[in-house]
């Protein structure tokens, strides 16, 4: 994935709690990080943020996205940037832009999903295309947008083109699972940054 030239990898870390599934270990974080310099980031879909964030510290996340539906979030952004780390907000497709608004001044990464977080290959929520608009039309806006789920290369192509900076390529981008047709990690990616 290096020499493919990934920008970072986006780590989901799943309790079984804030999502009914079990996804990566911190020490399966802690295996990637020393294979690679590239930035990583940690997706806590977790219940209690609180007792993840020392193991995202302790093992090398560059930008850690705590969710705004977990609660508590505000003292979650501001101990995150006080580690140094870039401070991400996920939000889920019903959440709506009015209820994070105080919070945006004191983020660095708002990572919108457009499933249900906690499965992979869901079709996205069509709702969560008006809410990316709004996003990406905000004036003087001081953090970047990435999106996760079902993201292929039609997403890629349209947002990229009004504004979102950054994207998570799972299984609706080829990257992974059938999609792939035994095209190189390489090739794909450069077909995603030609959209």
């Amino acid at each position: 994935m290096d020499a493919a030239g990934v920008d970072e990898y986006h780590m989901d870390i799943m309790d079984g709690e804030f999502v009914p599934n079990f996804a990566l270990s911190w020490l399966d974080f802690a295996t990637i990080r020393k294979m690679t310099k590239t930035s990583m980031d940690a997706h806590l879909m977790v219940k209690n943020p609180s007792v993840h964030l020392p193991y995202a510290f302790k093992y090398g996340a560059n930008v850690i996205y705590v969710h705004y539906e977990s609660g508590n979030v505000e003292n979650y952004l501001r101990e995150i940037r006080a580690n140094g780390r870039r401070a991400g907000l996920a939000i889920n497709p019903e959440t709506q832009i009015d209820a994070i608004s105080g919070l945006l001044t004191r983020i660095d990464s708002l990572l919108v999903l457009r499933v249900h977080p906690g499965f992979a290959g869901q079709s996205a929520v069509p709702a969560v295309e008006d809410k990316i608009a709004k996003l990406v039309s905000m004036p003087n806006r001081q953090f970047t947008i990435k999106l996760d789920g079902h993201v292929g290369c039609d997403v890629v192509k349209k947002w990229s083109a009004r504004g979102v900076e950054e994207f998570v390529c799972g299984t609706a981008s080829g990257m992974f699972g059938p999609k792939r047709n035994g095209r190189t990690y390489m090739q794909i990616i450069q077909e995603l940054r030609q959209r």
